[in-house]
C-alpha cells in the first residue's frame, strides 16, 4: 500500500499533467512554456523539474499512462476475440480511445510525435508495431493467415493505416472516433482478405 508521501507526489504530478494538457490543447505545444504550466498549476518552477526534465516529458508521461490503461483493457478483452480482424480492431479502438481524448489534443500529439515516426526513438510506436506483429504471428500459427507473410512488414503497414486515419479524424475529414475505427477496420479487412480477383 502506498504511503501518504507517494500519494501526494502522484497527485501533484497528475495536477501538472492536467494543467499541461489543457494548455497544449488550447494554445498548442510550441506556444506553451514551462512557466505557463507552472503558473496554471500554481506551483514553483522547481517543483515542475522535480517531475519532468522538459515539457516534452509531460507528453511522454501522458502517453505511457494512457497506453498502460489501454494494455489492461486489451488484455481483459482480447481472449474473446475470435479472428485477427477482431483482435486488431480491439487494439486500435482501445488505443484511440485512451491516447486521443479529443481532436484538439490529438492535433498537438500528432504534430509532436509524427516527426519521430520511424526514427526508432518512439518506444510507444515500437511497442504497438511489435504487439500487432505478435498478433499476426499467432494468426499464422492458427492457419488464419499465410505463413509466408512477413509479420513485421504487415504490422508496419497496419500502423501506417492507423496513423493516416487518425490524422484524417483530427483534421475533420472523418467526423467521429467511431468512424475512424470503422474505416481502419475496413481497410485492414481488405488487406487481410486480399483485393485480388477470385480464380475459378
Amino acid at each position: 500500500m502506498r504511503n501518504l508521501r507517494e500519494l501526494t507526489k502522484e497527485n501533484k504530478r497528475e495536477h501538472i499533467l492536467k494543467a499541461a494538457i489543457d494548455l497544449f490543447t488550447r494554445k498548442g505545444f510550441e506556444k506553451t512554456s514551462v512557466e505557463s504550466i507552472t503558473r496554471k498549476s500554481k506551483i514553483a518552477k522547481g517543483t515542475f523539474y522535480n517531475f519532468f526534465d522538459k515539457k516534452e516529458d509531460v507528453l511522454l508521461y501522458f502517453l505511457d499512462k494512457e497506453i498502460s490503461k489501454s494494455v489492461v483493457e486489451i488484455e481483459r478483452k482480447i481472449s474473446v476475440q475470435k479472428t485477427i480482424a477482431d483482435k486488431l480492431e480491439l487494439l486500435i479502438a482501445t488505443y484511440i480511445k485512451y491516447i486521443f481524448p479529443n481532436k484538439e489534443f490529438g492535433k498537438v500529439l500528432m504534430k509532436e510525435r509524427v516527426v519521430k515516426i520511424g526514427t526508432g526513438c518512439n518506444q510507444n510506436e515500437l511497442n504497438l508495431v511489435h504487439t500487432v506483429s505478435l498478433l499476426i504471428d499467432g494468426s499464422k500459427q492458427k492457419g488464419e493467415l499465410k505463413r509466408s507473410i512477413d509479420s513485421q512488414r504487415m504490422a508496419e503497414m497496419i500502423f501506417a493505416i492507423y496513423t493516416m486515419y487518425v490524422i484524417y479524424w483530427i483534421n475533420g475529414f472523418i467526423k467521429t472516433k467511431q468512424q475512424c475505427v470503422a474505416r481502419i477496420s475496413e481497410v485492414i479487412c481488405l488487406i487481410l482478405n486480399g483485393a485480388g480477383k477470385n480464380r475459378k
